[in-house]
């Protein structure tokens, strides 16, 4: 290994260091890294780390191979997160859907009051469908809505934030049907 390499391979592993103290995300569960395993192979290797040596990191330096899969994670949600246009978060009788843009999230709802057998987290119905049946139940649904800019740690934390509450990646239709209202 010539000199040259073997700075290059001390300076990134100093920035996977640097890089864990500014961390914004969360590290990938295993059951996410084994969905994302194809991308993280290469990302090992862009960093010069084959099977044998990231083995050998995971027996005898568990701290550093932590450390790429840390700053691996933060690469899969902060791409992840930067597509994420709209959300939705489903509760029994609250539904909550997010509209995400450059300076400020909105958020229309639904929240059935009353008895009901309508169970958001259980259907998946398109909307038209979903209205259909909520006033085929009698449900006084109420309609609510609220508009804020991101929280000061920025718009990639704060969706992150309520996508680990629960909210997940959604096509648009239920917030646009609600804002629609």
């Amino acid at each position: 290994m010539t000199f040259s390499r073997l700075k290059t391979k001390l300076q990134q592993r100093r920035d996977v260091w640097k890089n864990m103290k500014e961390t914004k995300f969360r590290r990938l569960r295993r059951d996410e890294l084994e969905e994302v395993t194809g991308q993280f192979v290469k990302f090992l290797s862009i960093n010069g780390i084959d099977a044998g040596s990231w083995q050998k990191m995971k027996e005898k330096q568990p701290s550093q191979a932590d450390g790429f899969i840390l700053q691996f994670s933060q690469i899969v949600f902060a791409g992840v997160i930067e597509k994420v246009a709209y959300l939705v978060h489903r509760r029994p009788h609250d539904l909550r859907t997010y509209k995400t843009g450059p300076d400020k999230i909105e958020m229309r709802g639904i929240l059935l009051d009353g008895e009901t057998s309508i169970d958001f987290t259980k259907t998946d119905l398109p909307p038209k469908e979903m209205f259909e049946r909520i006033k085929a139940e009698n449900v006084t649904p109420k309609i609510y809505k609220a508009d804020r800019a991101y929280l000061p740690i920025g718009r990639d934390q704060d969706i992150f934030l309520i996508m680990e509450e629960g909210a997940l990646i959604d096509t648009g239709e239920l917030f646009e049907t609600l804002a629609g209202l």
